[in-house]
């Protein structure tokens, strides 16, 4: 797992944070209540679930999307969602609650771990561009491709810089690690979906929230 190396973006210890529900179904709010608290053991901070729009952290349930500020990047928005999360589906509720996992590993501060300073995939870039309708030649490229490209490029394929990160160690299993299929990498390499927190998930989010000793 890894996080910016700016403490700023990292929320002080001990701290209960207020998450206001902006809307969604009761059966969708109790699944984001438990798949979020997965990650109260392992940190000292609290989570206060409440109703409206006043909230360090809002949630938006609706359309298909998954996104979270990261850290407290979450208090520069004065209004609106600073989390959204796509719609429930009763039949894929283990997959709604990884989402949610995950999407609250960046409230916590982490970034994707297929970005980890450490990752070294074996991309296979013509076919990640061929997937996305790129080309291998970025000359090729007008302003709405290299925009394409560029997203592609920080999403998945290039890596953290060390001297700017605090990472543990790159964890193929964490949370934060997106699907990767055997057709993006060269040679033997794929990523199956993670569903629960890793060992290494709680273990940086434990260093990075302490308790008093």
């Amino acid at each position: 797992m890894w996080a910016t190396n700016n403490p700023s973006k990292l929320w002080t210890p001990g701290r209960t944070l207020t998450i206001a529900f902006l809307n969604g179904t009761q059966e969708a709010k109790d699944i984001i209540i438990a798949a979020a608290s997965s990650w109260l053991p392992h940190i000292n901070l609290n989570f206060d679930f409440v109703e409206g729009h006043a909230g360090d952290i809002r949630i938006r349930c609706d359309g298909g999307a998954f996104f979270s500020a990261v850290g407290t990047d979450a208090l520069l928005h004065d209004e609106g969602a600073t989390m959204q999360l796509g719609s429930h589906l009763a039949e894929r509720p283990r997959f709604f609650a990884a989402n949610v996992m995950h999407e609250f590993g960046h409230m916590l501060g982490a970034k994707h771990e297929q970005t980890h300073p450490l990752a070294d995939i074996p991309w296979d870039l013509s076919t990640i561009y061929e997937s996305h309708g790129l080309t291998d030649d970025p000359d090729e490229d007008d302003e709405l491709t290299r925009s394409k490209r560029d997203w592609l490029h920080d999403l998945y394929i290039d890596c953290a810089d060390r001297e700017d990160s605090i990472y543990s160690d790159y964890d193929r299993k964490s949370i934060m690690h997106y699907f990767i299929p055997q057709s993006w990498t060269k040679g033997d390499f794929q990523n199956l979906l993670n569903l629960e927190l890793s060992d290494n998930d709680k273990a940086f989010m434990a260093k990075a929230y302490p308790y008093p000793v």
